[in-house]
């Protein structure tokens, strides 16, 4: 037996009590509004299925008294779109990146001041639409990050000189988050 055993027990105790009754996700009182926006968290957005794509511009159109429910689904679409938007971009700059040093860096020389510029225009960009979210968007910068994270982290690490902003890029996870965006999916 554990020794721990009433430590854990008091500290998971505490642990929920804490979280217990705290949404981090709005409030969605309409139905259809609640599925297409826990699709659209869950979904990819490397690149949106036209299904969801449909489906959000449905439940955007669709008269309902949840104005917010609608508001939060517009946000959220209008986000996903501009990730993949943003998404195209880097994966585009990781192409060209890797045609001119080979995807083995055996070809590696100093950035263009054409590259330079365009990194640097990338991360200015990345910032300033992080900086974008509201307090009560939370749960929606961590999703862009966790989409775009992980591109931004794969040009950093293909790249040698970049200031010290880059540091800042982080891909999170969706742990803190009310459990996962797939968790979010349920009924």
């Amino acid at each position: 037996m554990c020794m721990r055993a009433p430590v854990c027990k008091q500290l998971g105790q505490y642990a929920r009590s804490f979280s217990e009754d705290v949404s981090h996700m709005p409030v969605i009182t309409d139905p259809d509004i609640k599925n297409v926006f826990k699709d659209l968290m869950a979904a990819s957005w490397d690149e949106l299925l036209d299904v969801i794509i449909h489906d959000a511009k449905k439940a955007l159109s669709k008269s309902t008294d949840d104005k917010s429910g609608q508001e939060a689904l517009t946000n959220v679409f209008c986000a996903a779109e501009v990730v993949e938007q943003f998404g195209g971009i880097l994966i585009t700059m990781k192409m060209e990146l890797d045609d001119s040093v080979w995807m083995s860096g055996e070809n590696v020389k100093p950035l263009s001041d054409e590259f330079s510029n365009a990194f640097r225009v990338v991360h200015e960009r990345y910032i300033a639409y992080l900086d974008s979210f509201g307090p009560d968007e939370i749960y929606l910068r961590k999703k862009v990050e966790t989409e775009l994270g992980a591109k931004m982290i794969y040009l950093k690490m293909r790249c040698s000189g970049l200031g010290s902003e880059w540091g800042k890029i982080s891909v999170l996870g969706t742990s803190g988050l009310s459990g996962s965006y797939l968790e979010q999916r349920g009924p």
